[in-house]
């Protein structure tokens, strides 16, 4: 059976006429019955305009199940908007994806590159959050199964301080005030109040660095490692020679690490 043509659609916007960051680039599903999903959130510091949705197209095409759906979505760059603008794109495209397919969706496995990752966790906690409220993230929060952070950022303040050049990127996407970038950083998130009781739901949160990033030394994986071991998430690590930066998204040493968690959903 032949999987299906990709589609690019615009999810839910916040303005009207939806902005062209505003879209996502979905891989149905092959299958007729619900099957698990992989959703990708590039990286490129909130700002770079040459990261897009496209950046996660290997991915769904190289390592993705022949049954599996997929998405990789865009969300609107700093200095335009500044966060928490970037989040609300990306819940914004994920309660539109299980919106639209959620018939199709058993499970989701998200996958951030860099800023991407930082995205990643402020969703997850941002659901979990939710869906203790008594909000109306249930249908999505139930099927995020595993989160993966990819050369990630985790600690804004502590990026800030081991690389002040970065500084720029980060006043453009957080503003000047540092008491705002610890704020929003998920290092700073409350995770053991998120893994009480059963809304943590057993999600799954995997950090991948390459000894080969140049842009980023092992200390925000190493922290971010440390505050959910701390919490009790007991978070999985994985050190690779994924090449540079942004070469990792691309490299054999993370597919391989993506197909044993396609088994590891395939056993859910």
């Amino acid at each position: 059976m032949s999987s299906p043509s990709p589609i690019t659609a615009f999810y839910t916007p916040t303005i009207l006429p939806p902005h062209p960051q505003q879209s996502l680039t979905i891989f149905p599903c092959s299958s007729t019955t619900p099957v698990p999903w992989v959703v990708y959130i590039h990286g490129g510091a909130w700002r770079d305009p040459q990261q897009t949705k496209d950046m996660g197209i290997p991915i769904l095409q190289q390592s993705l199940p022949a049954t599996w759906g997929g998405a990789t979505l865009d969300y609107r760059l700093s200095p335009a908007v500044q966060h928490p603008a970037h989040l609300d794109d990306v819940l914004a495209a994920l309660k539109s994806l299980v919106s639209e397919h959620g018939q199709f969706i058993s499970h989701i496995l998200i996958i951030g590159h860099s800023a991407g990752a930082c995205i990643a966790l402020q969703v997850l906690a941002t659901l979990i959050a939710e869906r203790k409220a008594g909000g109306t993230s249930t249908h999505l929060c139930d099927r995020i199964k595993i989160v993966v952070g990819v050369e990630g950022i985790y600690d804004l303040v502590e990026l800030g301080n081991e690389y002040p050049p970065y500084k720029g990127f980060i006043s453009d996407a957080f503003g000047e005030d540092e008491e705002l970038w610890d704020e929003a950083s998920p290092s700073s998130i409350q995770w053991r109040e998120l893994l009480a009781d059963d809304f943590r739901l057993n999600a799954k949160i995997v950090l991948v660095q390459s000894a080969g990033d140049q842009l980023l030394s092992m200390n925000q994986t190493n922290a971010m490692q440390s505050i959910l071991d701390n919490a009790g998430w007991n978070p999985e690590v994985k050190v690779i020679n994924g090449g540079s930066h942004d070469a990792t998204v691309e490299s054999k040493a993370l597919f391989d690490i993506l197909r044993d968690l396609y088994k590891y959903l395939d056993d859910l």
